[in-house]
């Protein structure tokens, strides 16, 4: 099954955009997030792709669906492995636990494509090690900072860490959940700045409140709501060029009867698209 809208197989040379999927759930503590690109793919059938808000309709922006991709991680760090694959286009990778974030970033960041990394999380992720793992999904931000460097990495919504975490999380930019309640939206962009820099978002489903995200392995409750987030993901696109992206950590054995978390993951692809689409064409006037 193609993510909503996607173009055929045999019109795929024409794509703008790429979607890939990543099933692999390999660190995390309750399995089920290898389904959840299969799960969001399905719940994406549930949605118009016409975006009311917009006035869009998503399937005029040519993004293809390319299916999933392996990942080959021993999870006492061995070794890990992301297919090979080019980032010819834009692209969303669909999780997955978050521990995929580090080995994407990694082959991007190794190639000169990203810069940067933006994390929508209700979590630090900031552990040296959970459980005898420094691969974690608890360890992913902390990984993928000492590989780009901590000045080059913001978080944004975290509400949720260890006493260990929070007394190292002076060395990144953090952006909390509080902090954004308190000083508003303004304060928060100008936190994130601008830049033509190459940037990954990462945007693990858990920042949302378990009411309307309840299909992850660690609720945290007191999140973003949806629109807040759809909200969010435009102003931060329009101040970097972000160049791929991923959503992670639906569990759709832990979701509700009607897939809920599934088809709000599904809406906030949408909007990362709409937002591929509106970055390019301002690059082209």
């Amino acid at each position: 099954m193609k993510f909503s809208g996607s173009i055929s197989e045999a019109d795929k040379e024409k794509a703008r955009y790429e979607l890939v999927g990543v099933p692999f759930d390999g660190n995390a503590f309750k399995k089920g997030a290898r389904e959840g690109p299969h799960a969001i793919r399905r719940a994406s059938q549930r949605l118009e792709t016409f975006l009311w808000h917009r006035k869009l309709e998503l399937s005029d922006l040519l993004y293809y669906d390319r299916g999933n991709i392996k990942l080959e991680w021993f999870t006492k760090g061995k070794r890990e492995r992301i297919e090979d694959f080019d980032l010819k286009k834009r692209t969303i990778f669909i999780g997955g636990d978050h521990s995929i974030s580090y080995p994407i970033v990694k082959y991007l960041f190794e190639r000169g494509e990203i810069a940067k990394v933006i994390i929508i999380d209700a979590h630090a992720d900031f552990r040296d090690s959970y459980k005898n793992n420094r691969f974690s999904n608890a360890c992913v931000t902390r990984r993928i900072a000492e590989l780009l460097g901590f000045e080059n990495v913001i978080e944004i919504g975290v509400r949720s860490s260890s006493e260990d975490e929070y007394a190292t999380l002076n060395k990144i930019r953090i952006c909390d959940v509080d902090i954004v309640k308190e000083k508003g939206v303004e304060w928060l962009l100008k936190e994130i700045g601008k830049g033509e820099e190459k940037t990954y978002l990462s945007i693990d489903i858990d920042v949302l409140d378990p009411s309307i995200a309840p299909g992850v392995e660690h609720p945290e409750p007191c999140g973003m709501s949806l629109e807040s987030l759809i909200s969010l993901i435009p102003e931060i696109m329009k101040r970097k060029n972000v160049v791929a992206s991923d959503v992670v950590e639906v569990n759709p054995r832990l979701d509700t009867v009607n897939g809920i978390t599934s088809i709000n993951a599904a809406r906030i692809i949408f909007e990362i698209l709409a937002c591929y689409g509106e970055m390019d064409t301002r690059l082209e006037e």
